[in-house]
């Protein structure tokens, strides 16, 4: 893996500051930290509009949704207490109690014996210059490795639902896999990996699949779908377990191993994070499967250089700071939402993109059979509720494919 930059969270106050004031501030900021080979983490630039920060309420709930992503994506936070903020104050808290980020406090002497700085602070420093010495100091001769971790999703678990509600999930996922299930998983037992909130497995038990299983990594995203099958009954069971370890086929309930007349994982391979993990995870959805059982999944398209469209409410990008294995190419996924005058990012993760070599010969190793892969089509329903170019994009460079394989 490639070395980058220590990235770093600069918290500090917005109020009663201008969009202009504001924007140069963050500017110097940068400077500074490519002047001690630091790269700045960023919630302001590119994300905040002139006409959206002049009308927006920087309320706590807002300040959660909007930077705690970006907190997450930090290896270090400076937090400017120079003058009194909530937002600096929301941003800490969210910096320690949810991922244990190390606080560099700028914060006056006359501050300093504040019980609730000195909780939550690590060091203290006059400036944040001073702060941005420190770090290097701390981390001096420690490389940084870019990193990709499909175990982190608790943290945004929340915020990981929007993906449920983007036009590329409604009219083309969502479609192809209803098209699946209704074609062959009628009547069938059905388990679904990567399952998410549930989204899926509802989707399969509400176009006739008989038994079915839904199954994540993330403890907090199957409590999500535990929830919505309290609210709505559909007999759906949930289970928190891990199938790209080496642990699953021990850990996974055994009456479960050779079960499943199908099973779905929609984007499940590329959570893969290394080319071991993927040839796990295919080899676990075949221990599931009976004999003639069949696997359908859903990847982003394999031509990684394709462009996608933030209207589509999915954005693909490589990912240059992580090394390309030659199997499979590393992604910045980012999640869209559509505001008052465009589109803005609410949430981004990363992945892999397999190529259809990689993913046919792993599925053929596990003993799949019958590999097919085909390029789902935007529903009649997306098309008929967009304005009549909207999907022009994707037809010309689809950004998504589907396989399906068979077990021997």
């Amino acid at each position: 893996m490639k070395i980058q930059p220590l990235k770093v969270f600069v918290s500090m106050p917005f109020t009663g500051k201008t969009w202009e004031n504001l924007t140069q501030e963050r500017k110097d900021l940068h400077v500074l930290a490519e002047k001690y080979g630091m790269e700045m983490v960023e919630q302001f630039i590119g994300y905040q509009g002139k006409e959206d920060f002049e009308s927006k309420s920087y309320n706590p709930s807002f300040i959660l949704a909007k930077d705690k992503n970006f907190i997450k994506e930090a290896d270090v936070v400076i937090a400017d207490f120079s003058s009194p903020s909530v937002g600096t104050d929301c941003e800490v808290t969210i910096a320690k109690e949810l991922f244990d980020k190390k606080i560099y406090g700028v914060v006056p002497q006359e501050k300093r014996r504040h019980m609730w700085l000195i909780f939550y602070c690590d060091y203290f420093f006059d400036t944040v210059e001073d702060a941005f010495k420190q770090i290097q100091k701390d981390f001096e001769g420690k490389h940084q490795l870019a990193r990709l971790d499909k175990r982190q999703y608790d943290p945004i678990a929340i915020e990981y639902r929007l993906v449920e509600e983007t036009p590329s999930q409604k009219s083309i996922y969502d479609p192809a896999v209803i098209e699946f299930v209704q074609k062959e998983a009628v009547g069938k037992d059905v388990i679904v990996l990567h399952d998410g909130s549930g989204y899926r497995a509802r989707l399969a038990k509400k176009n006739g699949a008989a038994k079915v299983i839904g199954i994540d990594i993330s403890f907090k995203q199957t409590q999500i779908a535990k929830g919505e099958e309290l609210r709505e009954p559909l007999g759906i069971e949930y289970l928190v377990l891990d199938p790209y370890s080496r642990d699953f086929d021990t850990a996974v309930p055994q009456e479960l191993i050779s079960s499943a007349d199908v099973v779905l994982g929609a984007f499940l391979l590329d959570h893969a994070m290394a080319l071991d993990e993927l040839e796990l995870v295919v080899k676990h959805t075949a221990m599931l499967l009976k004999s003639g059982g069949k696997f359908f999944g859903l990847s982003d398209h394999p031509d990684a250089h394709i462009p996608t469209e933030p209207k589509y409410g999915v954005v693909v990008n490589l990912d240059e700071e992580i090394e390309n294995t030659g199997d499979g190419t590393p992604r910045r996924i980012s999640i869209f939402q559509s505001v008052p005058g465009g589109q803005m990012e609410v949430l981004h993760f990363h992945n892999f993109l397999w190529t259809k070599e990689t993913v046919t010969r792993i599925l053929a190793d596990a003993g799949f059979k019958d590999i097919e892969f085909h390029v789902p089509e935007v529903s009649k329903e997306g098309i008929e509720a967009s304005e009549p170019e909207f999907w022009d994009a994707y037809k010309e460079h689809p950004t998504t494919i589907a396989f399906t394989a068979v077990k021997n």
